[in-house]
């Protein structure tokens, strides 16, 4: 396997800290891993330039083994889908070119991880979004859903597209994005494991404070937490 693609139930699921933590465990058994963001919108200028926050967090998992323009080709101001935020921008994006760029990557590492922006069905091109972009790329999924009220029904309406597109879901991950807790959240992950039946399903705790900001002791909790020899059996790795 060359590639895994980490998509979400929606925007702000945890998919950023998930893919940091991954990469970090890969890295650490000594495979070349670099993770890629390749569309990143509500960036602000920073001397100049559109800064990448969850790009920059992904090249430092990646341990800067690739340029920060290679983890986040496609960059805009906007907070908003792909495809508006570059239109905004008098630009245009094409699912062929985010293609050709991760193959690029991957023809010289040993594994890519590819983060989406937003849920499966945000734009990429007017009439294409990224389930699209999923679907030709053929790589492995891992779906983060946020854990809160809501979290079933977006998650099941997600296994559903990408099983009908024939994609592989490699396992689902609750990420816990608020100290505070619902009184139904501490259900829901065996409900969700009752209706999803053969996907596993991992749970990641809130994290706040020094570990937030530091993806080899993400890698090392994500670790401890799922287990060496879980992460490479479900990961493929």
């Amino acid at each position: 396997m060359s590639g895994i693609f980490l998509t979400g139930t929606d925007t702000n699921v945890g998919k950023t800290i998930i893919t940091v933590g991954l990469t970090s465990f890969v890295r650490k058994l000594g495979i070349d891993c670099v993770a890629l963001k390749p569309v990143e919108t509500g960036c602000k200028l920073n001397h100049g330039e559109l800064y990448s926050e969850d790009g920059h967090f992904l090249w430092r998992a990646s341990q800067e083994s690739i340029s920060l323009d290679d983890v986040t080709p496609f960059r805009f101001s906007l907070p908003a889908s792909p495809y508006r935020a570059a239109a905004l921008q008098d630009s245009r994006l094409r699912i062929s070119d985010i293609i050709e760029h991760i193959r690029a990557i991957e023809e010289t590492h040993d594994l890519v991880i590819v983060e989406g922006a937003g849920g499966l069905f945000a734009p990429i091109e007017e009439n294409r979004t990224f389930v699209d972009l999923m679907k030709e790329l053929s790589f492995p999924v891992v779906l983060v859903a946020r854990l809160k009220l809501g979290t079933i029904n977006h998650t099941m309406l997600s296994i559903e597209a990408l099983t009908r597109r024939n994609l592989d879901i490699l396992c689902v991950v609750l990420s816990k994005c608020e100290m505070d807790e619902g009184p139904e959240e501490k259900y829901t992950p065996d409900d969700i494991k009752r209706m999803i039946r053969s996907i596993p399903l991992f749970q990641f705790p809130f994290l706040d404070g020094a570990v937030l900001d530091n993806p080899l002791e993400i890698g090392t909790l994500m670790e401890k937490r799922w287990g060496k020899e879980s992460l490479l059996r479900h990961f493929k790795l």
